[in-house]
């Protein structure tokens, strides 16, 4: 292997990482919020141990991203997903049901996207079977588990119809047809032609300073954006739902020292990474750029969780800005004065020469 390639690879291990963490974190967060509003996969039988056919619309969503995103990210965030969900709404965990959305999203992600793959009429039957097999594969983990977990409190009959049947017959009327129309569509809207979505709102470095962005990919179409924005934009979003999780499960309040200990704190390597480049001492890296970013967009978020100590996070977010407003015009002058250094040396060499 060449050292452009080894050299390749190094920098987009950071991206990789990044977009795989943030895959399972952004399919939990949709699974979490979907099935407050509509029921998670397991609520129509935690709830209702009757035949009766419900339209999973979580599922829907999930065998969705799931397929988009393949079997590992697709189990782990099933797994969580479910979990969190659980912990939340019930008060208690059933493991079973845990694993019978993270195998369902395991399945399903076997026969991951690649753009263009749904404008071939095969592929988009061997959806089908994937999806029916999918839903048959669970069923029978539905029954089996059923079967050693509530034998006692539950006939056979009753766990063979009301669950495995039920599973089945409703997991096919949820998924069947709608998710390969759903992927048909995104892969028609973005796959049909590579396209690179640069715009300097949103990167805010021209094209000769893309190393300071970051991109996301839909099909054959890449959004690039900011790296360090991106971050903290994340960083907020995510905050948002980890807090709200913690109140729902808890039903306690965040506590403002900890608010103000983040607001203080993590702030600081943003500052030193963001100081240091400017200072032309050091290059940030992709991977710097949204750490730092992601933790600043943390604290951003927590400003709102100071309680009494707010005034005193204006303070300090004041003080922050002036530090990083003073970096900025000392590396200003830096720049400057490393400019007209050179400018200066090709004017004595051009001189030299004459």
């Amino acid at each position: 292997m060449s050292n452009t390639s080894v050299n390749t690879t190094l920098k987009a291990t950071p991206r990789l990482i990044f977009i795989n963490l943030l895959i399972v974190v952004f399919i939990i967060m949709n699974y979490f919020y979907i099935s407050e509003l509509f029921g998670s996969v397991s609520t129509p039988f935690i709830s209702n141990d009757d035949f009766a056919l419900v339209f999973g619309f979580t599922l829907l969503v999930f065998t969705f991203f799931s397929i988009l995103a393949g079997s590992i990210p697709a189990f782990v965030a099933g797994f969580l997903g479910e979990l969190l969900f659980q912990l939340a709404s019930y008060g208690r965990i059933y493991l079973d049901w845990c694993l019978v959305v993270a195998i369902f999203g395991l399945v399903a992600g076997i026969y991951k996207y690649k753009p263009l793959k749904y404008q071939n009429k095969k592929d988009i039957l061997f959806t089908f079977f994937v999806i029916i097999a999918d839903c048959f594969i669970v069923m029978l983990f539905v029954i089996s588990s059923h079967l050693l977990l509530y034998t006692p409190s539950l006939q056979s009959s009753s766990i063979l119809i009301n669950f495995g049947l039920k599973f089945f017959i409703g997991s096919v009327l949820s998924t069947l047809l709608p998710v390969p129309i759903l992927l048909i569509i995104y892969d028609i809207t973005l796959a049909s032609k590579e396209r690179h979505l640069y715009y300097l709102l949103l990167t805010h470095h021209p094209v000769d300073a893309s190393d300071h962005t970051f991109y996301f990919q839909f099909g054959r179409t890449k959004i690039y954006l900011c790296s360090r924005c991106s971050g903290i934009v994340l960083g907020v979003i995510i905050s948002n739902f980890l807090v709200y999780l913690l109140q729902k499960i808890s039903d306690t309040q965040f506590s403002p020292e900890i608010a103000l200990f983040i607001v203080i704190v993590f702030p600081i390597p943003g500052l030193l990474d963001w100081g240091t480049q400017k200072l032309q001492y050091r290059k940030s890296t992709t991977g710097s750029r949204l750490f730092t970013g992601f933790i600043i967009g943390v604290a951003a978020y927590f400003i709102s969780l100071t309680g009494e100590y707010y005034f005193l996070t204006l303070i300090i977010t004041t003080l922050y800005f002036s530090i990083l407003f003073l970096l900025m015009f000392i590396g200003q002058r830096r720049m400057i004065k490393e400019i007209n250094r050179e400018l200066k040396q090709e004017i004595e060499e051009d001189y030299d020469l004459s």
